[in-house]
């Protein structure tokens, strides 16, 4: 490859020009495969791992290959969080062009990591044998999709392989080896077609051809590999116990009402007046009444602790129809440093034994509370006054036979903290959230893809129910059983089973994981060491 320094002027204009096109076309499929308001179409999300790969063959320096990646998947990253710009708006005052940046930093900051993966696979193209390089995407792709989910509190929204759960056959090998290696795996289906493919540039700017043979062994590996991870859609689903009916109900609360206190005995009303509708044969919604109930995350806006009336009319519906109610309100506990406020989900049983709780563990920052004290006037709309304190019990909420593993709004999307509920005991998962904040928007639904990730990977029926959409059981399997509209008050009920058993990725996840880790520091390693290879 001919070094930048070296690059004749009409050389320079074609390389910018084909940077421009790659970059621009990786972030089209990164947005296109991804749930989006357009039209999803998931296969389309291959083309970003490609140009990332494709940067690393044909840039004439690290440098260069770093900021081309790094632009792409900027450009990819900020489109599928457009929506970030709607509750900075809408709620916090904040003109649109000035939500701009707050996006683009986010694109910026995710897209850190593409333009990491295509630095990285460009030293292993020059420095270890081509399919050595070439298999080390996968555990370079999924260790790099690990870093996303710890590192700077996590955000791990955006992943390959939950744009498969549009078609859900194609996500079911999550249940073996999780989202972050199935990731790994599209990645390596998709580098390997690039490498398939000859690279069509100037003789100045083009790398030497790759043998024909290798460009047929690298195709023969990206249809092996996606055989492979369609053939994990026929594994059959773990045992399942019995059946529950599970009542999800939506208020479609106003976001700008919800917190006046002047409105708390009316949304009590509207959504006992919805649970109603679910358990009461006389009024012919349901063939049956529902086991349990869900409400979702702060659908009651005051603290059982001290509103005493409204705490009791809520016991008395869960004993008069004698029916368990899981909801989320925000909680309080007086502690020597102060009062402590908590994202909380509450469990009221029909036989009045108490109120058992769940207080969120992993808040979301400059939603739930504001890191460093940095001081953001349009917070405090968002925050109502409120910083809240992460929980620490992770035990499962227990009603009969049911063991409800909680997950709260955004602690849905990160695979760690599924496991750990099912570890604890959970046989089936809820999910309580408010995605009201983000309008009419791509948000909900690529909310509800990455709840159905957990799904797959713990072998677990998900409940999930939201203020404004979308609500849903989701099957171990990915499948939305049963689903809710968006910006509707409605109550609906869902088939979920209750589930014991274990999936193959929840036994072996933690040590795939730090394989995946170690086997990337390795290869990095060994590649500093090497001399560049010839031919390349």
């Amino acid at each position: 490859m001919t070094r930048a320094a070296n690059l004749t002027v009409p050389e320079r204009k074609a390389l910018r020009l084909t940077v421009l096109c790659l970059a621009l076309l990786g972030g089209a499929g990164l947005f296109l495969g991804y749930p989006n308001p357009v039209y999803q179409l998931p296969p389309l999300i291959l083309l970003f791992p490609a140009c990332l790969a494709t940067f690393s063959r044909i840039m004439p320096g690290a440098k260069s290959c770093f900021h081309a990646s790094w632009l792409c998947a900027t450009i990819g990253n900020s489109a599928c969080l457009y929506w970030i710009s709607v509750p900075m708006h809408d709620f916090g005052m904040v003109p649109w062009a000035l939500t701009l940046p707050a996006v683009l930093a986010l694109g910026a900051y995710l897209g850190l990591y593409g333009a990491i993966f295509s630095l990285l696979y460009r030293l292993f193209r020059r420095r270890l044998p081509f399919f050595a390089a070439l298999f080390l995407v996968c555990p370079l792709w999924a260790a790099l999709d690990i870093a996303k989910e710890y590192l700077f509190t996590g955000f791990p929204w955006v992943s390959l392989a939950t744009a498969f759960i549009a078609w859900p056959d194609w996500a079911r090998a999550a249940s073996v080896v999780g989202s972050s290696v199935l990731s790994g795996l599209f990645a390596l289906a998709a580098v390997a077609l690039a490498e398939a493919r000859p690279v069509r540039l100037s003789p100045g700017l083009a790398p030497s051809p790759a043998p024909k043979k290798r460009q047929r062994v690298c195709a023969a590996i990206a249809v092996a590999t996606l055989l492979a991870i369609y053939a994990c859609a026929f594994i059959p689903p773990l045992p399942q116990g019995r059946s529950v009916t599970v009542g999800l109900v939506q208020g479609n609360v106003d976001q700008n009402q919800k917190w006046d206190p002047a409105y708390q005995i009316g949304t009590l009303s509207r959504y006992l007046t919805l649970s109603e509708w679910t358990v009461n044969p006389s009024m012919g919604r349901l063939a049956k009444p529902v086991d349990v109930i869900l409400w979702p995350e702060t659908a009651m806006p005051f603290y059982l602790e001290t509103n005493a009336p409204l705490a009791d009319r809520l016991a008395a519906f869960s004993t008069r129809f004698s029916v368990p109610i899981l909801f989320g309100a925000p909680g309080r506990s007086d502690r020597p440093d102060g009062t402590g406020f908590y994202n909380r989900m509450w469990l009221l049983t029909p036989d009045s034994s108490g109120r058992q709780f769940y207080d969120k563990g992993h808040l979301v920052p400059f939603g739930e509370y504001v890191p460093l004290n940095i001081p953001l006037p349009f917070l405090e709309y968002l925050l109502q006054g409120l910083d809240f304190i992460p929980g620490a019990s992770q035990a499962p909420l227990r009603t009969g036979d049911l063991a409800l593993g909680g997950l709260i709004c955004y602690e849905a999307i990160f695979p760690g903290l599924a496991r750990q509920r099912v570890a604890d005991g959970a046989n089936l998962l809820v999910n309580i959230s408010n995605d009201a904040w983000f309008g009419n928007t791509s948000a909900p639904v690529q909310h509800l893809h990455l709840t159905a990730m957990r799904a797959i990977e713990q072998g677990r029926y998900v409940a999930r129910a939201t203020n404004t959409g979308i609500s849903a059981v989701i099957t171990p399997r990915g499948e939305i059983a049963a689903r809710g509209s968006l910006f509707k008050a409605e109550a609906l009920a869902g088939t979920a089973r209750l589930v014991t058993g274990l999936t193959v990725y929840h036994r072996i996840g933690p040590f795939l994981l730090w394989g995946c880790l170690i086997l990337t520091f390795a290869a990095v390693a060994w590649s500093l060491r090497s001399r560049r290879r010839g031919g390349e």
